[in-house]
């Protein structure tokens, strides 16, 4: 693919210092991607075009969001005349309508595309609405894209399914992982993601610690991350007298993220549905053990490496339960072993340059040039 120039497209700056797993995940493979010696570049739609604060080694061009119904900007348009036909744009998340726009411009001029749902088709918010929306148009945009690449098979229906390729997400390592683990009588569990309640399980996290708490364990919460649930979630930590037992951070990022985690026992994410978060793979790599739910597409590989714990029910009773067989095996001293496996486990299978490879494997190599 390298006789290729490959056009990230996303809603966003590609910051990888945000919450936002799309953004993060353009930043790492275009990174990965230039350091490999590809003709890349990201494109990014954004009110904030002057803003680019986040280092970065690829060419990155900023344009404003559409004016309905005018189209795409203008500046954004022109730009496909500049570039070498043989360009690959790589769309990246759903239900944009400007990426529906944008879709016919590169049509128009022979370019082809790829599109990456990025779990957006596995949502369960608005439901009804997104089916309206995909009959109308998101369904064309899937029919004359190239490829679809899909992180899992969330991202499949039946329109793509003849036509997709995997590529999960990745992690970037370092050497600052956790290496003491704790024996003392008290679970500190860390989440670290959007504060969305139903999306991430987060009502049945609160009410599984208040069971726990209830036969006299000293159980503590670390939410790290911001979101549109925030009010509602402290709500809910108050009535269930949970205030001394959750602690906020708000978004981090770096080394100061890296060391909230660190310091926990156990990385929790209990999620409805999901591609494969991005902060599950980062806790990994710092060494922590996980307690994972199966929609987040990661249970068979931690049962695989034995790095941790799965939620086969989501319900408190049975999060409460995984609670206290991680208590018991924190006692004996068992959990540095999946702490260990956890960061084997994506070291092995989840880098960024293993993306890329799956990437060029799996997805680009589907699309035919005349």
């Amino acid at each position: 693919m390298k006789q290729h120039k490959i056009i990230h497209m996303v809603v966003g700056r590609a910051d990888p210092n945000t919450s936002n797993g799309v953004n993060r995940w353009v930043h790492n493979v275009a990174t990965i991607q230039k350091k490999q010696g590809y003709d890349i570049e990201v494109w990014g739609i954004t009110k904030n075009t002057h803003l680019t604060k986040h280092e970065h080694i690829y060419p990155l061009q900023l344009f404003k969001p559409m004016k309905f119904p005018f189209g795409n900007d203008k500046k954004l348009i022109y730009k496909l005349k500049t570039i070498p036909k043989n360009t690959i744009f790589h769309l990246h998340s759903v239900f944009i309508f400007e990426f529906y726009l944008f879709s016919k411009n590169i049509k128009k001029h022979g370019f082809k595309w790829v599109l990456s749902p990025h779990a957006g088709y596995a949502s369960k918010k608005n439901i009804l609405l997104k089916l309206f929306y995909k009959k109308l148009f998101e369904n064309k945009l899937i029919k004359e894209a190239s490829a679809i690449h899909a992180i899992s098979f969330n991202d499949i229906d039946e329109i793509s399914k003849k036509k997709f390729g995997m590529a999960y997400n990745g992690v970037q390592f370092n050497s600052n992982f956790k290496t003491f683990y704790s024996k003392d009588l008290s679970l500190r569990i860390n989440y670290c993601g959007r504060l969305a309640i139903t999306h991430k399980g987060l009502d049945l996290l609160l009410k599984a610690i208040y069971l726990f708490k209830k036969q006299e364990k000293n159980i503590y919460l670390d939410l790290v991350g911001d979101g549109p649930d925030k009010t509602l979630l402290k709500k809910k930590i108050e009535s269930l007298n949970l205030t001394n037992n959750v602690s906020f951070y708000g978004n981090k990022f770096g080394t100061e993220k890296d060391e909230i985690i660190k310091k926990s026992d156990l990385f929790i994410h209990c999620s409805r549905w999901e591609a494969m978060p991005l902060a599950i793979l980062e806790a990994a790599s710092l060494a922590v053990p996980l307690l994972v739910s199966k929609p987040t597409n990661l249970a068979e590989h931690v049962l695989k490496f034995k790095a941790g714990f799965i939620i086969d029910e989501l319900t408190p009773n049975n999060i409460s339960e995984m609670f206290q067989v991680v208590y018991e095996e924190k006692i004996i001293g068992q959990l540095e072993n999946k702490g260990k496996a956890a960061r084997k486990m994506v070291i092995e299978n989840f880098s960024w340059e293993k993306t890329v490879e799956l990437l060029n494997k799996n997805v680009y190599s589907k699309i035919k040039f005349i």
